[in-house]
């Protein structure tokens, strides 16, 4: 059979025990394309491959056309955040529960991924963040995320002074656990546990929300995607804080370092089959009412 994508590369959940019958499957159905298939040495655990076809993730960026993730969003998300800036586009699929990110599911999967293969799909792009820790002036480390940048108070029942800025201008202090910086994808993750707004994924949008404010008026707050969010925390009683970029812990912060948090000048591509539907998928992971029957 014949694909638009003619190198393809394949990332799996690692230190998964419990795939290999599904990545299987999938080697086998893309076998019967016309096309060159990479994998990285996760998934080369599952299958038997020539060595040479066992490339890293960052190599599968620089040569595969198209690459799919075999896990759940969590998966997605890490390949995500390696693939920044290579402008290849992400097919999930999806091993655990309902997904918004990673939305095939095992049994769909020889029907609906070959129908994306084939060129019908649909295509979206998606906001990434990019979170520095600078000292003295200095960047001293760097990290994209897909979902959110979060600080949060660190092996202390204590809450942590925050000073947030939005485009240098001063927002608002508070005493809290934490502060979440999420993209309209992360605000179906950790910022909505923090009582944030859900948001549509094609938006150009972040969203602030507290975790666990001490005052009842600190609320969420949407700002446009092209803002810049400074963060400044204060050391209250040498209670310590920490700073995750989805699930990356970065180094320690100080008392002094700024926490610059941008739009990531590049995006994420995914391509979804013909009938994906956000709502769809909200009605499902959240337990809302069916969809009106006609």
């Amino acid at each position: 059979m014949n694909t638009l994508f003619k190198r393809i590369g394949l990332i799996s959940k690692p230190n998964a025990t419990d795939i290999s019958a599904t990545v299987q499957s999938l080697y086998q159905l893309l076998s019967d394309f016309d096309l060159t298939l990479l994998v990285d040495p996760e998934t080369a655990l599952h299958i038997e491959i020539p060595s040479e076809q066992v490339i890293s993730i960052d190599a599968l960026g620089e040569h595969c056309d198209v690459i799919i993730s075999l896990g759940g969003d969590g998966t997605l998300l890490s390949a995500a955040r390696s693939l920044v800036g290579k402008n290849v586009p992400l097919i999930g699929i999806n091993l655990g529960r309902l997904g918004f990110l990673a939305d095939i599911s095992p049994a769909e999967m020889a029907t609906k991924l070959q129908q994306v293969l084939e060129g019908a799909y649909l295509e979206e792009e998606r906001i990434i963040l990019n979170a520095q820790i600078i000292r003295q002036q200095k960047i001293i480390h760097q990290q994209s995320a897909f979902n959110e940048v979060a600080i949060h108070r660190l092996n202390s029942p204590g809450l942590i002074d925050i000073d947030t800025y939005v485009d240098d201008k001063f927002v608002n202090s508070q005493r809290s656990d934490g502060l979440i910086i999420a993209t309209p994808t992360g605000s179906t993750a950790y910022a909505l546990s923090g009582g944030g707004p859900l948001m549509h994924p094609s938006l150009d949008a972040l969203v602030l929300v507290p975790i666990n404010p001490h005052t009842l008026s600190n609320r969420p707050l949407v700002v446009d995607g092209n803002s810049h969010i400074g963060i400044r925390f204060h050391q209250r009683d040498q209670h310590q804080a920490q700073l995750t970029c989805d699930n990356v812990i970065l180094p320690s912060i100080n008392e002094d370092d700024l926490i610059s948090i941008k739009r990531h000048d590049h995006k994420i591509k995914l391509l979804h089959p013909t009938d994906h539907d956000f709502f769809n998928t909200l009605r499902a992971k959240l337990g809302w009412s069916r969809a009106p029957q006609p």
